[in-house]
């Protein structure tokens, strides 16, 4: 069943805005039920004219995870990058962070100028998913904001640990990956004299969204 976001209610309708109307005409939905999500809940509706959908259940579905999980993503090559926050929202994600370290490529900043794309990326990861809520996109900031952040527990993945891995924990969680050029010396000594956990992934570099997939799927 197709899952659209609206951010109006009247009565027993949801006003639908422009994309989600365009969306309904491409696929053809005439009488046939689809959901929408109003704050945070789920609806069963019916196209009602041409840019209502009139309520026909409320639904008891909750798909999130309960706890907060941040995803701080170095500035990388815009495709990698939006790979990295679709995964992420599909994943659980809560709140995404992009930032900049020593080793990022000055030349790949430009894209995140284009924040309305990535909320778009963001929305629409969010409703193939089913999530309840649509993740919130962060200002762009540097490496020792995201150092800082004020959270239960903050892990960071870094090719040269060995031994300590990652473990299920039933905590607010902020994931930090690198750029393709990892951390420096540097930053990995200011990592640890803020309480961030250094952990291993595996015997292989991973890329950054492929490095960040696999620290998600070990916390979910």
């Amino acid at each position: 069943m197709y899952k659209f976001f609206c951010n109006t209610l009247k009565d027993d309708y949801f006003i639908l805005d422009e994309e989600t109307i365009k969306h309904l005409k491409v696929i053809r939905i005439k009488n046939e039920p689809f959901l929408i999500n109003y704050n945070k809940e789920f609806y069963q509706c019916k196209l009602f004219g041409l840019d209502k959908a009139k309520i026909i259940s409320k639904l008891n579905i909750n798909n999130e995870i309960g706890r907060e999980l941040v995803v701080a993503i170095p500035a990388i090559k815009q495709a990698n990058f939006e790979i990295a926050i679709q995964k992420a929202v599909e994943l659980g994600a809560t709140k995404i962070i992009p930032f900049i370290s020593q080793y990022c490529d000055k030349s790949n900043f430009h894209f995140l100028e284009n924040r309305q794309r990535l909320l778009k990326i963001i929305k629409h990861a969010a409703q193939q998913s089913f999530r309840n809520i649509i993740p919130e996109l962060l200002e762009l900031c540097d490496y020792k904001n995201v150092i800082n952040y004020n959270i239960d527990l903050k892990l960071l993945s870094y090719e040269n640990e060995k031994k300590v891995f990652i473990e299920k924990e039933d905590k607010d969680i902020l994931i930090i990956v690198g750029p393709e050029g990892g951390f420096s010396p540097e930053e990995i000594k200011i990592a640890e004299l803020n309480n961030v956990k250094i952990v291993a992934l595996t015997k292989t570099i991973l890329r950054t969204e492929t490095a960040l997939i696999y620290m998600l799927s070990k916390i979910v």
